[in-house]
């Protein structure tokens, strides 16, 4: 009996399942880059904060919230990645199937004062995932929220026999009285839910911004400051 052809599909096996053990969040990989240039950023008060600075805070959502595509939490920003194992040649590789980044203006308190963060501009996120999981089994199984998302969305989840892909996926979201950490470029501009400097002056408030060279960078804070 040739056993070159069983040996190869083992070797081939044993790959594929190291890659999809190996398998880390695009998003983590991300949000250590993010974390790493926030850190750089010079720390301020927000009621001392003028140029390229890095505040941290609670936030305080500022109108309408958002809604997180896959758990439904309400949310000032979310994020999702998604990813399919896709056998490729002898092996596979991971394939990137959705990469949603969202986040909706919101304050930013700190003991000195309140801060309007402006996500209308170009930023980066690094945030802290935890909803994570990895899709195996009949579909669509404990994974339903995943199945429709797919579904609305026009993307094939299951294999030729109906059942799940390898799909793993991880999301992440800033609510309501989270610690957060904002780097961006501060400037103080006229808000009528602002503070007034003296008694003649109008009421401002410190607004934090991005650019195209230097994005607004949002991420989980570990610790008060």
């Amino acid at each position: 009996m040739d056993v070159g052809p069983l040996i190869a599909i083992g070797v081939m096996t044993v790959l594929t399942t190291a890659a999809q053990i190996l398998w880390q969040s695009p998003a983590k990989r991300r949000a250590r880059r993010i974390e790493r240039a926030l850190a750089a950023r010079p720390r301020a008060w927000i009621g001392e904060a003028r140029g390229l600075v890095r505040v941290t805070g609670r936030i305080h959502h500022d109108g309408e919230l958002a809604e997180a595509p896959l758990s439904g939490r309400p949310c000032v920003v979310y994020e999702l990645v998604v990813e399919a194992f896709v056998k490729h040649g002898g092996t596979g590789l991971w394939r990137r199937l959705l990469d949603l980044q969202h986040a909706r203006p919101f304050l930013l308190t700190d003991e000195t004062g309140t801060a309007r963060i402006d996500t209308s501009v170009p930023f980066f996120l690094a945030l802290v995932h935890d909803r994570v999981g990895k899709t195996s089994g009949p579909y669509p199984g404990k994974h339903r929220a995943l199945s429709l998302l797919l579904e609305d969305m026009g993307l094939k989840a299951t294999d030729w026999r109906g059942r799940w892909r390898p799909i793993c996926y991880s999301e992440g979201v800033l609510a309501q009285d989270e610690l957060v950490s904002v780097g961006g470029d501060a400037t103080r501009q006229i808000d009528q839910g602002g503070e007034s400097p003296g008694p003649r002056s109008p009421p401002e408030r410190l607004v934090l911004r991005g650019t195209e060279a230097q994005p607004l960078l949002i991420g989980h804070a570990r610790r008060e400051r």
